[in-house]
């Protein structure tokens, strides 16, 4: 008798276990990025800092056609020819290091505005999944979701949360 009271006890502790509502959200963190405000200014600081590296390119860029259009002047001698190829040569060299140089510094800045974003949004996203009972929240890009129910997005939530903790930085 006891041992049969246990194992009813027991199926029915599991059937309401198995049987529990399960509550998912789905957030689109790309989103979350894109449209608080912080996000907004990191683009603009990242776009920004492409902007002044494309102008240095471009700058040594021509530098580099004005000097191969000298090298074609018939009005040089050799030895002038010969210097301004060597310069000609040093200036290209130096504007695929700079080029490089420059792509990893801004790869270094995105990587470092992205994870401070991050680390500022994740115990965001926990507290609005304790607060109302989520049991998951998956990020859309991340999780290879195909399909959801948009009623489950949080991510308006999240930017609206996450824009309330981190108000716009005056300049």
């Amino acid at each position: 008798m006891k041992k049969t009271l246990v194992l009813i006890f027991t199926i029915f502790t599991l059937g309401a276990f198995i049987y529990a509502e399960t509550k998912i959200g789905v957030i689109s963190a790309e989103q979350v990025i894109l449209n608080t405000i912080r996000g907004k200014q990191v683009k603009l600081k990242l776009e920004k800092l492409g902007k002044i590296i494309q102008e240095k390119v471009a700058k040594k860029d021509n530098e580099i056609k004005k000097l191969e259009k000298d090298l074609v002047s018939p009005a040089l001698n050799a030895e002038t020819r010969e210097r301004k190829a060597t310069e000609l040569q040093f200036k290209k060299t130096n504007l695929k290091r700079y080029a490089e140089d420059s792509r990893k510094e801004w790869q270094l800045q995105y990587k470092k505005e992205m994870m401070k974003l991050t680390n500022e949004v994740m115990p965001i996203i926990k507290k609005i999944g304790e607060s109302k009972n989520y049991t998951l929240i998956f990020d859309i890009q991340s999780s290879g979701i195909s399909y959801f129910d948009k009623t489950i997005d949080i991510t308006n939530e999240v930017i609206r949360d996450y824009d309330a903790k981190y108000p716009e930085k005056t300049k």
